[in-house]
């Protein structure tokens, strides 16, 4: 479940009439990549992006310091529930072709924020524990066979 990838994650915010030059300073701070605007009862509202900034605002010409979050912020957000699975999201994230995808719980509140990376890092170490395992597995089995050979 996504909860599990967020345990250890703090969702970093603002507001729509925040300026992008703020979130932009926010967004280093935090070493975050993606700031999420709320509505006012906690629900997701829009996405601003490293990438958004860059496409919307700077190689528009337009002054950070004068724009604001919900004049170039992704508002046609897909969503996951913090219980589906990391499959789920993946095929949600594909679909919408987004690299990050707000996760709510229940009531519709955000909760956090899932990216490609977070889920990269999940399954790289979800099949580096497989691939130790069975690997272990397999030449401790092999060694009880060569084992048999020799005795016999």
């Amino acid at each position: 479940m996504l909860k599990e990838i967020l345990r250890n994650q703090s969702l970093v915010t603002c507001e729509p009439d925040a300026k992008v030059s703020e979130v932009s300073r926010l967004m280093a701070d935090r070493n975050v990549g993606s700031v999420l605007c709320l509505s006012d009862d906690g629900k997701p509202r829009g996405i601003l992006t490293d990438r958004d900034i860059v496409v919307r605002c700077l190689a528009k010409n337009i002054d950070v310091n004068d724009c604001t979050v919900e004049n170039v912020m992704s508002e046609s957000l897909e969503v996951c529930q913090d219980t589906d699975g990391v499959f789920d999201c993946i095929r949600k994230m594909e679909m919408a072709g987004v690299r990050r995808i707000p996760v709510i719980d229940d009531s519709g509140k955000a909760v956090g924020i899932i990216s490609f990376g977070d889920l990269l890092k999940m399954l790289s170490k979800e099949f580096s524990t497989l691939i130790h395992h069975t690997t272990t597995a397999e030449y401790e089995d092999r060694g009880d066979e060569e084992e048999r050979r020799m005795v016999a």
